[in-house]
């Protein structure tokens, strides 16, 4: 009996896992592998999309330090970027110090792709963009991963020429300020702008004329003083010669010049064009925005084209601008008008 005991307590002793044990054990290692898999690619796919908008914002500054250093006046010797397609970008500058602009063309990282329509970026000798529609405050260049809107980077170049990487900028425009100058107040009577003050000296208002010399009367006959002659004997004294009075010439009269005739002037054709919010900008995936417009003389206007991420409904001179998805940066609605075509700049943001 003390022998089969022992056995007994030795074949426990030496038994291994089960196979429910097993089982749930590569059932543990299956996940944690696919999670660490998910994990690595999504990671590869941050780094390459941050690595091209930082490569990107490089070359932004690289081109604009080469416009102020080499201090260009005209655009086509100003340096800059231009977006050739969704996977490549141009860089024009000079490269190597030699006065010569070259041109460079980047291409993204695998996978990478441009989010935002084609564009070129000038900078002009002071480092700020050039040709840049004045309904825009800084022009946004937004990257993807692949087709999925929701992963993206957004470089962002203000009109100074500021870059910056997936952060809100400092809009430095100059505000439009319009001063009614007759509605200031008055100012100080020791002041020289807008002052109620008395010029000194003081001019006066009724010159007196310096009078000029009278000539003498044209009809007289002038007495010449006879010269002296010894008197010989018997010579008489001659009588002199009076000098002959002149004519006067009689004055021509001017003729008035004949007034010409004023041409009507014609009717110019204007277009009012009002946004709300100003500038137009509003969040992505539902936010809207409204656009207005005043034409005088009156008359229609129509929507024309714009990109497929925007919805504008609406008639006449109101039209609602709506985002339809997540696609975030800067886009251009045409619209047709009585006095040509009018386009508005849109700001797609968070």
């Amino acid at each position: 009996m003390t022998a089969t005991k022992n056995v007994s307590s030795e074949l426990k002793a030496q038994a291994g896992f089960t196979l429910v044990q097993l089982l749930i054990v590569v059932a543990i290692v299956g996940i944690v592998t696919t999670v660490a898999v998910l994990g690595i690619a999504s990671a590869r796919q941050r780094i390459r999309l941050t690595n091209s908008s930082r490569l990107l914002a490089s070359y932004l500054e690289k081109a604009r330090v080469d416009s102020v250093r080499r201090h260009p006046m005209a655009s086509a010797d100003m340096s800059g970027v231009e977006v050739i397609n969704g996977t490549t970008y141009r860089v024009k500058m000079d490269f190597d110090g030699d006065g010569t602009m070259e041109l460079k063309d980047i291409s993204l990282d695998p996978g990478v792709v441009f989010a935002t329509d084609t564009m070129s970026l000038i900078f002009d000798w002071r480092g700020r963009l050039v040709d840049l529609p004045s309904t825009e405050i800084k022009v946004t260049i937004a990257m993807q991963w692949g087709d999925d809107p929701n992963d993206q980077r957004v470089v962002d170049v203000t009109r100074s020429g500021d870059v910056t990487i997936d952060s809100d900028v400092y809009l430095d425009d100059v505000p439009n300020v319009n001063v009614n100058v007759n509605s200031l107040t008055g100012i100080d009577s020791g002041s020289t702008l807008n002052g109620n003050s008395t010029a000194t000296p003081t001019p006066d208002s009724s010159p007196t004329a310096t009078p000029t010399p009278t000539p003498s009367d044209p009809s007289a006959t002038p007495t010449p003083t006879p010269t002296p002659t010894p008197t010989p004997t018997p010579t008489p004294t001659p009588t002199p010669t009076p000098t002959p009075t002149p004519t006067p010439t009689p004055t021509p009269t001017p003729n008035p010049s004949p007034t010409p005739s004023p041409s009507p002037s014609p009717t110019p054709c204007l277009v009012t064009v009002t946004t709300n919010p100003t500038p137009l900008s509003f969040p992505k995936n539902g936010g809207s925005g409204t656009v207005s417009f005043s034409v005088n003389p009156s008359g229609s206007v129509t929507f024309t084209s714009g990109p497929n991420n925007l919805s504008v409904t609406g008639s006449g001179g109101n039209f609602t601008v709506t985002s339809l998805n997540n696609t975030r940066g800067n886009f251009t609605l045409t619209f047709n008008t009585p006095c040509g075509s009018r386009t508005v700049s849109v700001s797609v943001t968070n």
